[in-house]
């Protein structure tokens, strides 16, 4: 029998190290890692407790179908994803489905049922399940589809309706089927993770009165428009963010604005080439996502310090230590990183995740930052040795890391990645054996306020 397909997600950019990770699993073979959307496309029949402790994926999802011949036009794209459901063979993937489920129920301590109901209950003539479908649509290199994500959605979940019979439901659901459309290009996946509670909580300002109905008992939702205006309608609508992979890192309990994902850090944790003893850093580390990581990785075989300027940033930090299991020495500091107070070649690896996009600060207060931050790790960097992975979007960054400071720091890769929607330059550079540039202290000039004098006449 011929194991069950699924699809990793990552960054895009990052697919070499989720390969390698995957590879690693016995009995695991990989189909490809280069379609249109982030991630590798595999074969293997590990355990599902087995591939959840992925470190380099995002996510996981059983595989539906790649398609590279969807229509530009409008008619002919519903037309054609209309069909895509018959021509799916769903007993796998459901079957993969069945199996993360159980895995979750075990995993919560929640009363789940016996495997034969459940399996009773996963097949679509005998007990209807609800789903949604939810569609990304990007073009990149053609013109743009006369189609919305939202057209793609409708059609996808026409087809699913008229084959298995599920009920759609866009705010509490059993199934979620994913459909990402690049181009022409589509890839259409079932998630296998998702958050767990499923409630819809009702408040009534005028009695105060509050109703609680599980998926079992759940009445047609309410439109906004027929609520009365004293009342406030409230959905609690599964977790996106709980629905991943990387949700499940113990020490990801406080986060900030823009915190990085933990399989982006791993990523990054292994360009940095981190053997045990060395002392790794990351001077503007957020919520702490990197350090945490390499210590929740490689616990006490290495030093983790992770620091920021931001209070709000080292508190979250602080919270993540605390409840990070303590799998190893991890500190979090209060710095400047563009005068940091550690000693010259004194760091075996730095890897940073600099600010960049709209969420992150001023652009021109970044621009005149990062370069400053550079050059710090040239100086704390271990000559000769030392390793620095750096990721960021700048021009300013760029000249200073493959001009200026071209003497000090050795290329050794330059990778795109694309966060976000957003491609971002990763630079992976080795410390020269150059001595460092003697930075001279020039203190501030005085500011004398020129005076007005009056002359009275």
């Amino acid at each position: 029998m011929e194991p069950p397909t699924y699809w990793a997600s990552c960054a895009t950019g990052l697919q070499f190290c989720l390969r390698a990770e995957l590879e690693a699993i016995e009995g695991t073979d990989v189909i490809s890692d280069s379609l249109a959307q982030g991630g590798v496309l595999f074969r293997t029949n590990a355990e599902p407790k087995e591939l959840a402790k992925l470190r380099a994926a995002d996510n996981i999802y059983a595989f539906l179908g790649h398609h590279q011949d969807v229509p530009l036009e409008k008619e002919a794209a519903v037309e054609y994803l209309t069909s895509l459901s018959a021509k799916i063979d769903w007993k796998s993937p459901l079957e993969l489905y069945r199996r993360w489920k159980q895995l979750d129920e075990t995993k919560n301590c929640s009363a789940s049922k016996s495997s034969s109901e459940d399996k009773e209950n996963m097949d679509a003539s005998s007990s209807p399940l609800t789903f949604r479908v939810t569609s990304d649509r990007i073009c990149k290199n053609m013109m743009k589809q006369k189609y919305t994500s939202m057209d793609a959605a409708a059609a996808i979940g026409d087809g699913v309706n008229e084959l298995l019979g599920w009920k759609a439901s866009m705010r509490v659901y059993d199934v979620e089927v994913l459909a990402w459309i690049r181009d022409m290009e589509l890839l259409i996946v079932v998630a296998l993770i998702y958050s767990g509670n499923k409630t819809i909580e009702r408040l009534f300002e005028n009695n105060v009165a509050e109703e609680k109905c599980t998926t079992e008992n759940l009445p047609e939702a309410p439109r906004l428009s027929e609520a009365p205006k004293d009342t406030e309608v409230k959905f609690q609508r599964p977790s996106r963010s709980e629905a991943q992979l990387h949700s499940r890192r113990q020490y990801r309990k406080a986060l900030v604005g823009t915190s990085l994902k933990p399989s982006t850090s791993y990523a990054l944790l292994q360009l940095a080439q981190i053997k045990p003893g060395h002392v790794v850093l990351d001077p503007m580390c957020g919520c702490g996502t990197i350090p945490l990581e390499a210590v929740d990785w490689l616990g006490g075989q290495i030093m983790s310090i992770g620091a920021d300027n931001n209070p709000k940033a080292v508190d979250a930090a602080a919270i993540n230590v605390r409840g990070g299991g303590g799998r190893g020495p991890c500190d979090v500091l209060s710095w400047d990183a563009a005068n940091l107070p550690l000693r010259s070649g004194t760091i075996d690896r730095v890897v940073c995740d600099m600010p960049f996009g709209n969420r992150c600060g001023n652009y021109k207060v970044r621009e005149w930052l990062c370069p400053k931050v550079v050059k710090e790790v040239v100086r704390i960097l271990q000559r000769g040795t030392g390793i620095a992975v750096l990721m960021a979007q700048s021009k300013t960054m760029r000249q200073e890391v493959e001009v200026n400071q071209k003497p000090f720091l050795e290329m050794l890769q330059h990778i795109l990645v694309e966060m976000e929607g957003l491609t971002v330059d990763v630079y992976v550079v080795r410390r020269t054996i150059e001595p460092p540039p003697i930075h001279e202290f020039r203190p501030k000039k005085a500011n004398h306020k020129r005076q007005r004098v009056v002359v009275k006449r």
